[in-house]
């Protein structure tokens, strides 16, 4: 059953009760220059970190056969040759058998498209992130807020909630998030996440539904225009009136800035929109409905200056305890192919700002995570199970490139601790959260000031450019 417009507006405007909005102030820095834009990219249900940002090589003997499972063995075992896709062998036959491909300084695994791969040099890994729980709530919220939970609560604002608020209002919808949870706790009511499903969702939210009045309308439009009164004034004691005047303004303008017609999506008649579906390989209407759908909505709103911060869902259902070589690998590549398809055109579009010789991407902060990892050793049902040490991919002007960041030990997979170049240790050093990594890309967009918890976090410097 499709959301309502008046739900969708009360979620996006109201705040209070569905996004946690409360007394929790945040300080916030003002951006570095005010032109930052945010993709943060969700897998959901624990990828396998072994065929993309942590591999092995599945051709030594250590990480083969039942070697990984004898006593004293690594506990790691790629498995890629039970993969039965041809893109599986066509990589292994390029890499030797090691499923291992290289470009842009990276090593990563072998569901790495060549779409994204195809970006790598502009990319970096962070590997051996502690996630601290193997429950998908926990996991998930952890690190869309850089604050580990209360039980499965979530504590503090989503990432792109901070930068939205950071922002301002220069954009008709500050913070978008697609098919994803986001939160905004004791921050202004614009930058609260308007969640949609799919691109009918944003172009009602972005017009007039239904007729004009037809009598009185100068007389309504003239009393909505006046200052609030003294009464109002009056019961504004906990910023209650000045949210609602606040949130009407902003309603009014989001559904008289024309910009619904950009996401008039129609595989079969794309019209403007041509080269955008031709850029994600939009066939059909099929297509609009799932992960390709969802990048195109992501790129318009970034491309076209419609949002500061957009948070999507790319991947879903790989949580695979049973059979996983059947499915899990092809998914998480199909998803990494979207990825790599979106940041293309990204770096097609100009700045929306308007700066010289910039592309979108050229303003663009990017997280890609999951919640957890899956287990290096397969289960009695050929699946993985959760792990507790994952990786997440990161990118933007503050970030540097082609840098691997962390790493796990060859038995088991365990998260290593990093010295200060970031480089991991067999013993000791500083271990890496998804606290450490937010408050890294908070610090790269110029707002390094603001709190993630009651706990001081310091950023990874090593990971700064």
């Amino acid at each position: 059953m499709r959301t309502s417009r008046r739900t969708l507006l009360r979620m996006a405007l109201g705040g209070g009760v569905a996004l946690g909005l409360g007394g929790l102030g945040t300080r916030l820095a003002r951006a570095a220059e005010g032109e930052n834009l945010l993709l943060s990219v969700y897998f959901s249900g624990g990828w396998d970190q072994l065929l993309t940002w942590d591999p092995r090589p599945a051709d030594e003997a250590r990480f083969k056969g039942d070697a990984p499972y004898q006593p004293g063995g690594t506990g790691i075992h790629p498995a890629y040759e039970l993969v039965g896709d041809g893109w599986m062998q066509d990589v292994l036959d390029a890499t030797g058998g090691s499923g291992i491909q290289s470009a842009g300084g990276l090593d990563v695994g072998p569901s790495v498209p060549p779409e994204l791969l195809a970006h790598a040099a502009d990319l970096s890994i962070v590997r051996g992130v502690n996630m601290g729980t193997l429950t998908h709530e926990v996991g998930r919220r952890f690190f869309l807020t850089g604050q580990f939970p209360r039980g499965l609560q979530p504590v503090g604002s989503s990432l792109p909630s901070l930068l939205a608020s950071a922002e301002g209002q220069p954009s008709t919808i500050p913070n978008l998030s697609i098919e994803t949870e986001s939160y905004a706790v004791g921050l202004p009511a614009f930058a609260s996440p308007i969640q949609v499903r799919d691109a009918q969702d944003v172009r009602d939210m972005l017009r007039i539904l239904g007729p004009g009045l037809e009598h009185g309308s100068d007389a309504v439009a003239e009393l909505l225009a006046r200052d609030p009164s003294c009464r109002s004034l009056e019961l504004d004691g906990e910023g209650k009136v000045t949210q609602y005047l606040s949130s009407r303004d902003k309603a009014q303008a989001m559904v008289l800035s024309g910009q619904d017609a950009l996401f008039n999506f129609n595989a079969g008649n794309p019209g403007v929109n041509e080269a955008l579906f031709d850029a994600l390989r939009i066939a059909n209407n099929a297509d609009l409905n799932g992960e390709k759908g969802s990048a195109a909505i992501a790129a318009q709103a970034l491309t076209k200056g419609v949002a500061r911060a957009v948070s999507v869902r790319l991947v879903q259902g790989i949580d695979d305890h049973d059979d996983w070589a059947s499915g899990h690998p092809t998914v998480v590549r199909n998803g990494l192919m979207v990825l790599g398809d979106l940041i293309a055109y990204l770096k097609s579009q100009p700045s929306p700002f308007g700066a010289s010789g910039k592309s979108t991407w050229d303003h663009t902060t990017l997280l890609c995570f999951s919640e957890f990892a899956r287990t290096p050793l397969l289960n009695g049902r050929d699946g993985r199970d959760h792990h507790l040490a994952s990786s997440c991919l990161v990118a933007g002007p503050g970030i540097a490139r082609g840098r691997v960041i962390g790493g796990t030990s060859d038995e088991g997979m365990g998260a290593l601790g990093v010295d200060d170049a970031g480089a991991p240790l067999a013993s000791g050093g500083t271990s890496i959260g998804p606290d450490e990594v937010i408050k890294t890309l908070l610090t790269s967009m110029g707002m390094g000031d603001v709190s993630l918890g009651n706990q001081p976090v310091a950023p990874i410097d090593a990971l700064l450019a």
